[in-house]
C-alpha cells in the first residue's frame, strides 16, 4: 500500500467525524447560497486521482461553476447533486486546500488535499507489434492518467487516454522503428520491445482517356482489388504533347463512380492523363501514379 493511501485512511477517518457532527442544512433550489465544503475523500493522492468532494449549495439555482486544488483549477468534474461534486486532481496541483466556485462565491475546505508523488508509468505491452505510418496502436500498462506524450522511439503520437491502465495512439509520420515511450507527472516509461514501422501497402492503378468532339476528356481509374480509396477523389490531369514535351491542359478529380470529366480547349494533337502517386489512410496505403494509353485529336 503507497503512503498515501495509509494517510487517506487515517485522515478520512477523521474528516468522516466531522462530517457527522456537521450540520447540512440544504438551501431550498430556489434560493442561492455560496457553496460549503465540508469533507473530501479521498484526502491524498496523485495527479488524475478522482476526489468525491461532499458539501453544500453545489447545484441550487446558483450552479457550480469551477472546482480548484489549491487554486489549480479541475479540467474535469462532475457536480453528482447538490451535496456532491466529484472532480480530478489537475496537472500541475499542489497540496493546499480545495475550493468550489458559483455565482454566489466560494467555498474552501477547511483541510488541505495533499497531492502525491504521481507513479511512473509502465508500457506492459502494445498491439499491434508492428505496422505502417497511420497505424492505431493500443498500448497497456499502469500509471496513465495525466500522460502529456507518448513517442514511437521519440516521434511525438497523437493519443487518447482510455484509463489509468490503456492508451490509444497513432503513428505518424517520419516516424521510425522503436520503443514506445509514455510520459506523465510521474516520469516516462519506455516498452522493453520496439514497435517496428513497416512500409505502407501498395496500389497498383489504371488510367483510361477517351476524347470527344470539341474537346472533352473523359475516363475511369480503377485500382487493383477496386481499392476504393485510391479511385475515388483521385486527380486525374489532361495533358498534351507539345514541342518541349508534355503539358497538363485541364484536370478533374474523380467522383463516386471513380469518373472523370473535364472541357479541353479545342485542338488537335496528342493526348494522354495522368494520375499521380498518392497517400491515403494516415500514411498506411500508397496509390501508385498511372499513366493513360496516348489519344490523337483530329
Amino acid at each position: 500500500m503507497y503512503s498515501w493511501q495509509r494517510r487517506t485512511a487515517t485522515v478520512g477517518a477523521a474528516l468522516a467525524l466531522a462530517f457527522a457532527g456537521a450540520e447540512l442544512v440544504v438551501a431550498p433550489a430556489a434560493r442561492a447560497a455560496a457553496p460549503l465544503v465540508v469533507v473530501f475523500l479521498p484526502a491524498t493522492g496523485p495527479i488524475g486521482m478522482s476526489v468525491t468532494i461532499t458539501g453544500t449549495g453545489f447545484d441550487d439555482s446558483s450552479v457550480a461553476n469551477a472546482v480548484a486544488f489549491n487554486g489549480t483549477a479541475a479540467t474535469s468534474f462532475s457536480i453528482d447533486s447538490d451535496t456532491q461534486i466529484t472532480a480530478n486532481v489537475p496537472v500541475g496541483a499542489m497540496t493546499g486546500p480545495v475550493t468550489v466556485t458559483d455565482g454566489e462565491g466560494t467555498g474552501t475546505s477547511a483541510v488541505d488535499f495533499v497531492v502525491a508523488p504521481s507513479p511512473l508509468p509502465t508500457v506492459l505491452l502494445f498491439v499491434p507489434l508492428s505496422g505502417p505510418i497511420g497505424t492505431t496502436v493500443t498500448i497497456t500498462g499502469t500509471g496513465y492518467t495525466g500522460t502529456s506524450a507518448v513517442t514511437f522511439n521519440g516521434r511525438p503520437a497523437s493519443f487518447d487516454v482510455n484509463s489509468d491502465t490503456e492508451i490509444v495512439a497513432t503513428v505518424r509520420k517520419r516516424t521510425t522503428t522503436g520503443p514506445v515511450s509514455v510520459t506523465t507527472p510521474g516520469g516516462t516509461g519506455t516498452s522493453p520491445t520496439d514497435f517496428t514501422v513497416t512500409p505502407p501497402t501498395s496500389h497498383a492503378r489504371s488510367v483510361s482517356l477517351r476524347l470527344r468532339l470539341h474537346l472533352v476528356a473523359t475516363g475511369r481509374v480503377v485500382a487493383a482489388g477496386s481499392f476504393d480509396a485510391c479511385e475515388v477523389g483521385a486527380v486525374a490531369k489532361i495533358q498534351r504533347r507539345g514541342p518541349n514535351g508534355w503539358r497538363t491542359s485541364g484536370r478533374d478529380a474523380t467522383g463516386g463512380r471513380a469518373r472523370y470529366r473535364e472541357h479541353l480547349a479545342d485542338r488537335v494533337g496528342t493526348y494522354r492523363t495522368v494520375v499521380p502517386r498518392r497517400v491515403v489512410n494516415g500514411g498506411q496505403d500508397v496509390c501508385l501514379r498511372a499513366v493513360s494509353p496516348v489519344r490523337t485529336h483530329r
